[in-house]
């Protein structure tokens, strides 16, 4: 996952004694188009039983590499309508769908498409997280 330009800014602000930055809490969002450099919340899944999931307790620690996995499923939904196909994820700052600031956004190995009734699960170490 690359950083988005918001954070980036807010990385090298800390780095450099201008700005201190923690970041809060971290979600996970799914989206339906390439949320792009800035990280658009325009294409996020809104639909009914969306969610984005907490990522507390859910990713290891990085490995040598610098990559960190998920140790547990991360599930979104099930669906309670059609979301489309879930073409990008994303590492957020808030809890609420549109809101906040994207940190990092991601392309999953397969896009999936999500119909009424389905989940959307990530399987134990398939979200995998490294700054690039």
């Amino acid at each position: 996952m690359s950083a988005t330009s918001y954070f980036r800014r807010k990385i090298v602000d800390d780095l450099t004694g201008v700005a201190p930055y923690s970041p809060p809490a971290l979600y996970l969002s799914a989206h339906t188009a390439n949320p792009g450099d800035a990280g658009s919340h325009a294409n996020e899944v809104s639909g009914p039983g969306y969610a984005r999931q907490p990522l507390a307790g859910v990713m290891g620690a990085a490995d040598a590499s610098g990559i960190s996995v998920n140790t547990t499923v991360i599930t979104f939904g099930p669906a309670a309508a059609d979301w489309g196909t879930i073409t990008y994820f994303g590492i957020e700052d808030a809890a609420a769908a549109g809101t906040g600031n994207m940190l990092c956004p991601g392309v999953p190995a397969m896009p999936r498409t999500i119909t009424a009734g389905q989940p959307l699960q990530i399987p134990v170490g398939q979200l995998r997280l490294r700054l690039t």
